[in-house]
């Protein structure tokens, strides 16, 4: 017997679940590259004698590298273009600038694949180290999309309340101790500094032979989706049992047509097995008589298990109980089933 859910006893709802991983150097057959982007002139642009990088396998049969070639000039205006070009729509939350974007004449790009990061790196989780010039960087995020370097978070903090105004001083406000941004949504983290980090993270020959190192833990985002249902059971609703210990011989309702095959799929030998063996019956009647217990008036049964269905009748989800309920006769009974997606 199935009965309907009324829809003021369904809810579902969202919550976001994170996953923390660690990138590194020696990972880019996950999809993880650091790229340089330089600035320069794309007149007459040749792929030929242009700076680039080739990241993974070279591929014979198809005259490429299995992630591909990457050039420097237009891996500088494809971030320009997309991330800096525009500096007023994205930079201001209110009245208060808190998101400084400034682009010079070289970058460093380090991806994060999207398979790693779901919906987006969640903010405030980015710790890049790197190292470059034989000086290990503590970088780290902001919340608002900034990388800043962690050993001068004092100074950073103060250049950023004063919405990031260098009027006040580099050495009062610390306007060098932001190094770069990232973009949560696309996984992507930018190194604009002009100094030792311009050389962070990638190989300069191209050859990758000169890594320093670097490794780069965020956290990933995932919206799931938490359904609630409400189950309440009227007294003596579902009074049933289908337990076949409540028969008499424990035979249970099972009924089988003489004829029928595979029997041994479904019950054990036949009633007098020698040693172990025996044989099935041609067939098996389902019990008509109950056990004296099951009659009386105070019987009631225990749920263990509810199945939610759909309008066509289709098992979706199975709850089971830790311990079994006693039904009720005189009061009725509600059951909270939850399930994530």
């Amino acid at each position: 017997m199935l009965k309907n859910i009324d829809p003021s006893d369904k809810s579902i709802r969202p919550f976001k679940a994170y996953k923390k991983f660690t990138l590194t150097n020696t990972d880019s057959g996950s999809g993880h590259f650091v790229l340089r982007a330089v600035s320069g002139s794309a007149r007459a642009f040749l792929t030929g004698s242009a700076f680039s990088q080739s990241i993974g396998d070279y591929i014979p049969s198809a005259s490429r590298y299995r992630y591909g070639t990457f050039y420097d000039i237009p891996n500088y205006f494809m971030v320009k273009n997309i991330y800096y070009e525009n500096d007023e729509p994205y930079r201001t939350y209110g009245k208060t600038i808190r998101n400084k974007r400034e682009l010079h004449g070289e970058a460093r790009l380090f991806s994060i694949p999207r398979e790693l990061f779901g919906e987006q790196v969640k903010p405030g989780s980015v710790e890049l180290s790197v190292t470059t010039g034989g000086v290990t960087y503590d970088l780290r995020d902001d919340s608002d999309g900034n990388i800043y370097d962690f050993a001068h978070s004092a100074s950073y903090a103060a250049y950023k309340s004063s919405s990031f105004d260098r009027r006040q001083g580099i050495d009062s406000n610390g306007s060098g101790s932001q190094v770069g941004n990232v973009f949560y949504e696309h996984g992507v983290i930018v190194l604009t500094d002009t100094g030792s980090l311009v050389n962070a993270g990638a190989s300069r020959n191209g050859t990758g032979t000169d890594y320093e190192g670097h490794s780069v833990t965020y956290k990933s985002t995932q919206t799931i989706y938490e359904h609630e249902y409400l189950i309440t059971l009227e007294p003596n609703e579902y009074n049933l049992s289908t337990n076949r210990t409540i028969t008499e011989g424990l035979s249970g309702s099972l009924g089988i047509a003489q004829g029928s095959v595979d029997l041994y799929k479904f019950l054990p030998p036949g009633d007098q097995p020698t040693n172990g063996t025996g044989s099935f019956k041609p067939f098996y009647n389902p019990t008509t008589n109950l056990q004296g217990f099951v009659t009386h008036s105070e019987f009631t049964p225990y749920l263990s298990t509810i199945g939610l269905y759909n309008d066509k009748n289709e098992l979706l989800v199975v709850g089971k109980l830790a311990q079994a309920i006693k039904l009720k006769q005189n009061s009725p009974l509600s059951i909270v089933v939850r399930f994530d997606i």
